[in-house]
């Protein structure tokens, strides 16, 4: 029994690997994550001191503020719940890198999964800037408010930002980032075309592929026949 020694065609092969979109994919998880971890960490911390009154913190999170020692009649403050919309950004953040994970060997992109990426992106900046924008605020009017002789007096105030507020700002860069590499088209994969084993320019090699070339006729010219040979001409009547 003879076979063959061609290599087999199972059809074109995969296509390749969009690296740029697995980056993605991976920057929108680690800002997820860091989204998460920085709405329950401190955004912001406030302290104030005097003679007269002991000294209290003012922690400000993702989900409220709260004060250290808890005072007996607490003021009616606004409490803006800042973890909604940044968890939401990173629940959906986590889907657009499973949708782009699924799709990087597609040869043709989705182009709802690029949109809705560029949009989580857009969205968990937009939050971040909003709550960065309101913290160097409050620390401009803090500073502002502070008196030459407060000291003095025994008055003291510190604000500063917390552990919280940076990991929600490096998670915001990691989103931004990721909508950058999603704005970037995808290049155009080339997949070469199967060829049939047998129908190429050169034969298979093999005992079970021998060419079937047939040998050329070999053309030799006759000599012309001798005078007084051949059959005799019919006599004419």
């Amino acid at each position: 029994m003879t076979a063959g020694y061609g290599h087999p065609q199972y059809g074109p092969p995969p296509a390749p690997v969009a690296v740029a979109r697995v980056v993605a994919a991976g920057l929108f998880v680690m800002a997820a994550a860091l989204a998460l971890a920085g709405s329950f960490a401190a955004f912001s911390v406030y302290r104030f001191e005097s003679e007269l009154s002991p000294a209290s913190t003012t922690t400000t999170t993702g989900w409220g503020s709260f004060e250290d020692p808890v005072p007996t009649e607490p003021l009616p403050t606004p409490k803006i719940l800042y973890g909604i919309p940044i968890t939401a950004a990173a629940v959906l953040a986590l889907v657009v890198a499973l949708l782009l994970v699924l799709s990087a060997r597609r040869t043709q992109e989705p182009a709802a999964v690029r949109s809705l990426g560029v949009g989580i992106g857009g969205l968990l900046v937009g939050v971040v800037s909003v709550i960065w924008l309101q913290l160097v605020t409050i620390a401009q009017n803090v500073a502002d408010a502070a008196q030459p002789g407060d000291e003095d007096a025994g008055i003291r105030t510190s604000y500063q930002v917390g552990v919280g507020g940076y990991l929600i700002l490096v998670a915001a860069l990691l989103a931004l980032a990721a909508a950058v590499l999603l704005l970037v088209p995808r290049r155009a994969s080339h997949t070469p075309t199967a060829v049939p084993p047998g129908t190429g320019l050169f034969p298979p090699l093999g005992p079970g592929g021998q060419p079937q070339w047939q040998p050329a006729s070999p053309y030799w010219p006759q000599p012309a026949p001798a005078p007084g040979w051949g059959p005799t001409p019919p006599p004419h009547g």
